[in-house]
């Protein structure tokens, strides 16, 4: 009762004067998180007090849309209030917020329309990139330099804390600029992501991420076969086949054995994801409510590492880290995400989910918000995505 009194005594009235407020809160919020977030995973010096300070402002705001302008009833308040301590509980537990902070902005996107969020997190992403790099060029910020084991190439991090991350960041870039597309792309849009990948591979030299790009180009190419055979396609065999994937590749680092030539050819194909996915079963296993995982990567400016463990995959790195609770949470997202684009033919927003759910195999960024942008899909406004069927 409290929480609707709150919403029809005050924000109505806030709203009747000033429509367009609770996007700008949303907008607002959205940005000073993306932003703080973003800086995080590059090597600008900053200053960690102030970017938590930030990011608390950007939830309050958020928190403040959802209590006063959300059309929503006191159990679906209440029960993203629940959500949102459990996710708190799991972070505090595991050190790692990502998912917490995420959850202010699926909630608080509701009814803004997602073709907006996806042209402003393709600028903002667009231009902070561009920044990052040319600081890294002009030596306004260091830049790594690594090379792999027997290998003569030289892989750049153009400011990011890790090669691998930054070409995962013009990954994702990617994805959503072809989701804003709808994967209708013309012959100049085609070349030009191709050369993007390569380019990205060049500086990088991240094959799995190369190999990702590739498909993404491939899909744009094949987008009205992938129409079509998505419309003849039931939601629950696709999501049959998402949590077989999943489950897939939680048993392949469960089980995985050095001992086994099929495991050793996998994971040196994987750069050594299973054989470190393993170690993180072995050493923590999941926890109903997230923990701690050590670990210690090559990311950021830093002495010689001699006990590297690191675990890339984010199906992995988030059981372990945030336990099995938070884990259901992401599980029911990305499923009634699909199951929701799939009936509704969303067909862009359910490839481009797909692609997410196989990216997160290899990396770390399923729960950060500067990559990832579909889960902010869940309750947003996405008519424009809608595949009338005649285009079909």
């Amino acid at each position: 009762m409290f929480l609707t009194y709150i919403t029809d005594n005050f924000g109505k009235k806030i709203e009747q004067r000033f429509p367009k407020l609770p996007s700008i809160l949303f907008f607002l919020s959205f940005s000073i998180y993306t932003i703080s977030q973003y800086l995080g995973g590059t090597l600008f010096k900053i200053n960690g007090q102030f970017i938590f300070h930030l990011m608390t402002l950007a939830t309050l705001l958020a928190i403040l849309k959802i209590i006063l302008f959300d059309k929503i009833s006191n159990i679906y308040k209440l029960l993203t209030i629940t959500i949102i301590l459990l996710l708190y509980a799991a972070g505090k537990k595991s050190y790692d917020f990502n998912l917490y902070y995420y959850a202010f902005f699926i909630f608080s996107a509701r009814d803004i329309d997602f073709k907006l969020i996806l042209r402003w997190f393709i600028a903002l992403l667009v231009s902070l990139i561009s920044i990052t790099v040319l600081s890294a060029v002009l030596h306004l910020i260091p830049t790594l330099a690594i090379g792999r084991t027997n290998s003569s190439v030289l892989r750049l991090s153009l400011g990011s804390i890790y090669p691998s991350d930054f070409a995962a960041r013009i990954f994702h870039l990617m994805v959503a600029y072809a989701t804003l597309r709808k994967f209708n792309f013309n012959l100049a849009e085609i070349i030009s992501f191709l050369a993007i990948s390569v380019t990205t591979f060049v500086i990088t030299d991240t094959k799995l991420d190369l190999i990702l790009m590739l498909c993404l180009v491939i899909s744009v190419v094949a987008f009205p076969t992938i129409k079509a055979v998505f419309s003849k396609v039931s939601p629950y065999i696709i999501n049959l086949f998402v949590t077989l994937f999943i489950i897939f590749n939680l048993g392949l680092a469960y089980f995985y054995s050095s001992a086994n030539p099929i495991f050793r050819k996998l994971d040196s194909l994987l750069t050594g994801r299973l054989s470190l996915g393993h170690i993180g079963f072995k050493d923590y296993n999941a926890t109903l409510y997230g923990q701690f995982v050590y670990q210690n990567g090559w990311g950021g400016l830093h002495g010689a590492i001699t006990n590297y463990f690191y675990i890339d995959s984010s199906l992995v790195r988030t059981l372990l880290m945030q336990g099995i609770i938070a884990y259901i949470f992401i599980l029911w997202l990305i499923l009634r995400n699909v199951r929701k684009f799939s009936t509704n033919r969303q067909y862009s927003l359910l490839l481009a989910l797909l692609f997410i759910v196989l990216s997160s195999a290899i990396d770390q960024h399923l729960i950060e918000l500067s990559f990832n942008f579909m889960f902010l899909a869940s309750f947003t406004n996405n008519n424009y995505f809608i595949e009338h069927k005649e285009q079909i």
